[in-house]
């Protein structure tokens, strides 16, 4: 187990790393609720997530519900998400029910599905 509390260490600081990332090509499913740590999704989420910041990368694919502060979408998005801020950007591909007080979405998206406030 030592080996696995490492790997989430930054290079020679000794310090955990700021952002809990999936990388490109990594697949996950399941729930994971990551408190005050950012996400970063550059590979497959499939399942609820539960964050301070989520940023769904481009190359970047979830399936499910997402709840959080601060949400920046560019990948591909399918599901349910609550968010005070939502940010869309121009590779997004977005098919779902978004819930957010402050929205954003660049020209180039693709968003279907429904879009209100959150309550």
């Amino acid at each position: 187990m030592a080996g696995l509390a490492e790997a989430g260490r930054n290079l020679g600081t000794g310090k955990m790393s700021t952002a809990t990332t999936i990388i490109e090509g990594m697949v996950m499913e399941g729930k994971l609720d990551a408190g005050e740590t950012p996400v970063l999704i550059a590979g497959h989420f499939t399942g609820e997530l539960n964050a301070n910041e989520v940023i769904l990368d481009p190359t970047g694919v979830f399936n499910g519900q997402i709840n959080a502060n601060r949400v920046e979408l560019g990948g591909n998005f399918s599901g349910k998400l609550i968010t005070e801020e939502l940010s869309i950007g121009s590779t997004a591909v977005i098919d779902g029910d978004l819930k957010s007080n402050a929205l954003v979405i660049e020209l180039g998206a693709e968003v279907s599905g429904t879009i209100g406030r959150k309550s």
